[in-house]
């Protein structure tokens, strides 16, 4: 087994990771090889194999990566769903998703929805941390599962719309739609 936190590890790694950047921008990720994606970092497969199972793996950690790099320290101590922490969740899924898109040629209907699939759990993942954190939603702690993936949805699903239909460059102007419909679906009744 490899030593996750070795420096040689964490350096090949890094350079497996470049490399797949590198070939997404140029490639579209269903033509990308493993033996490609080994030249490329100046590894070996079998180098390759010891640190991923397949390309896939290398996706889905490359994804997230990128997506916990983005979150803010204030994201990551929030106590509470605040206005606040909806705009910067909005802002920053809007800006991933831009990004990501922009950096990988996402012509694989089944690869992009993989990825959008793994940004929506980890931004489910984040507002249920916030949540739970705060303990002082109206529901109690069973429902917040329910609520995190609704309010994810949410977010990532206008997020998403707005780069294919909206006015990319007005992020101040989605926020302003999103907020209040996230905010209100936020102020659920009692569950019996």
């Amino acid at each position: 087994m490899v030593n996750q936190q070795d420096p040689r590890v964490l350096r090949t790694r890094q350079f497996i990771k470049e490399a797949f950047r590198e070939l997404l921008q140029k490639k579209d990720f269903d033509s990308i090889t493993i033996n490609d994606i080994a030249q490329r970092a100046t590894i070996n497969r079998a180098t390759f194999y010891a640190h991923y199972e397949d390309k896939y793996a290398l996706l889905d950690e490359f994804t997230e990566q990128a997506f916990r790099e983005r979150i803010s320290d204030q994201v990551l101590n929030a106590r509470e769903f605040t206005e606040e922490i909806c705009d910067e969740l909005i802002v920053m899924t809007y800006n991933y998703i831009v990004d990501f898109y922009r950096i990988c040629r996402m012509d694989s209907k089944p690869i992009a929805t993989l990825v959008d699939e793994k940004i929506k759990k980890m931004l489910q993942q984040t507002i249920e941390n916030i949540l739970l954190k705060g303990n002082i939603h109206p529901v109690e702690d069973r429902y917040t599962k329910i609520i995190s993936a609704m309010t994810g949805s949410a977010i990532y699903g206008a997020a998403h719309s707005w780069l294919t239909v909206g006015e990319k460059d007005q992020t101040d102007l989605l926020v302003e739609i999103v907020r209040p419909y996230v905010m209100n679906g936020l102020g659920l009744p009692k569950v019996p």
